[in-house]
């Protein structure tokens, strides 16, 4: 019974930082809930499915808030990524057995590692915007750019196992230059389609509903729900601060964390790599609100 009052301080802690930087935080509950027995195919669902109800409330804020004419960043990007994805969200399960059967799951999550690798450093070395960069014009051709990017992340996520909000947010700061705080509202969006379609596909795919995975995604949900929106102050309080591109750039821990995840498994020490996820995810709480405080203290010219 304790895991009823461990996994909602789980999920508050996860999804903080799911918050923070507008993703999800598969790599620390899918860990967890293997640590607590359940099987791969319940964390994963799991993993996915506590995410709705934890950002329902605050994505419906952002879609109200963002703009939805039809040369808005919402209709010609948000729109595009999230239809593309969701169109493939269901091929992993097909994809992953061609895959292992032909070159085995060391191979996969190889192509993972290089894949993570170059995700980080994109983030971290690639040009992003500050708080008052001026929203991009988005051509017909890059909205047909972003729906093709939307099926390569459903393909991708699906067969790994992970949100496709982390493809996303890199796919809007440093590819189309997206400002920051059009960014994390936009990913949250595309957070909760990608989510709710993977978690769904977990919950029916013995042709039954398993309500292990539902029960479980709303013990999280608990700590989730208010974990998520806390993280999502914090990262308006710190933008405003004047530092909206060390968050962006910042996101790159995440990318390298899911990356380490990964190595630590493909190596054996699987055990090892569930406990570190939670010990990294208490570290990165810790440390967002260390850096919070420092912001208020020491404010930027906005455009930083």
């Amino acid at each position: 019974m304790y895991i009823y009052f461990l996994l909602p301080l789980i999920g508050f802690i996860g999804m903080f930082s799911g918050g923070y930087w507008g993703v999800g935080c598969g790599w620390l509950i899918v860990p967890t809930m293997l640590i607590f027995g359940f099987t791969p195919n319940e964390a994963v669902g799991v993993g996915l499915l506590q995410m709705v109800p934890s950002i329902l409330t605050t994505t419906i804020k952002d879609i109200k808030s963002l703009e939805w004419n039809k040369n808005s960043v919402a209709v010609r990007l948000v729109i595009p990524l999230g239809v593309g994805a969701f169109l493939l969200a269901f091929s992993g399960k097909f994809i992953n057995k061609i895959f292992y059967e032909k070159f085995g799951s060391i191979a996969l999550l190889t192509i993972f590692c290089i894949f993570m690798i170059t995700l980080g450093n994109i983030v971290l070395f690639g040009k992003t915007t500050d708080y008052e960069a001026t929203i991009p014009t988005i051509s017909n051709k890059q909205s047909i750019v972003a729906f093709f990017i939307g099926m390569i992340v459903g393909v991708f996520s699906s067969v790994m196992g992970v949100g496709g909000a982390i493809f996303f947010r890199p796919t809007l700061a440093n590819i189309f230059k997206v400002p920051e705080t059009i960014t994390a509202k936009s990913i949250r969006i595309l957070l909760l389609i990608t989510t709710f379609t993977g978690g769904m596909y977990y919950t029916f795919a013995d042709g039954k509903i398993n309500w292990t995975i539902i029960i479980m995604s709303l013990v999280i949900a608990v700590g989730g729900m208010i974990g998520f929106p806390l993280g999502t102050k914090v990262h308006k309080l710190i933008i405003n601060n004047g530092y909206a591109k060390y968050v962006n750039k910042s996101f790159a821990i995440v990318a390298f964390i899911v990356l380490i995840n990964t190595i630590l498994n493909i190596f054996g020490l699987v055990m090892f790599s569930r406990y570190l996820m939670i010990i990294i995810a208490v570290l990165l709480f810790i440390s967002i609100n260390i850096f919070k405080n420092y912001t208020t203290k020491h404010k930027l010219n906005i455009k930083n």
